[in-house]
């Protein structure tokens, strides 16, 4: 399968690739398919990949006192790993597609070296990363209010 390019510029990219850029994420930018049920990205997994979820639904967990806890659900757009990508350390959590997936991967290294030729490109994948990391810490911060919200309520 090919990287579906006119997605990633609208979705991800935010402009047009030229035919240089894209021949680069040509041999950069892994497309893999998941099925439902398989782990995308597993808890403890060595870090340095950017998961990017082209299209599917996914379910994040993380082991937590022994037990499994469900974080949250992704779609389309989403992104796994992006700490670990920029760290280097081991997965904090668990992906697990929830219906059949599909995720392109850019590993840490090959993103370093797009960076020497491809400065602009890399600023793009680096600008989306920081737009999703403030959704996610929105809807957190939302959802830490709703549940302030419910327990002072619910002890009046």
């Amino acid at each position: 399968m090919a990287i579906d390019y006119s997605w990633l510029e609208d979705k991800v990219l935010r402009r047009k690739l030229n035919e240089d850029e894209r021949g680069k994420l040509d041999r950069l930018l892994i497309e893999k398919n998941f099925s439902k049920n398989d782990n995308i990205l597993t808890q403890g997994q060595p870090g340095g990949v950017l998961y990017i979820l082209r299209s599917g639904l996914a379910e994040i967990s993380a082991e937590c006192n022994g037990q499994q806890m469900h974080i949250a659900t992704s779609r389309e757009g989403a992104l796994f790993g992006e700490i670990t990508f920029l760290t280097g350390d081991s997965a904090t959590a668990t992906v697990t597609a929830v219906e059949d997936c599909v995720v392109y991967k850019l590993n840490r290294d090959d993103c370093s070296e797009l960076m020497q030729t491809e400065p602009e490109l890399v600023y793009a994948f680096m600008a989306y990363m920081l737009v999703h990391a403030g959704k996610v810490i929105r809807s957190r911060n939302q959802d830490h209010a709703n549940m302030l919200q419910y327990m002072s309520s619910s002890h009046k």
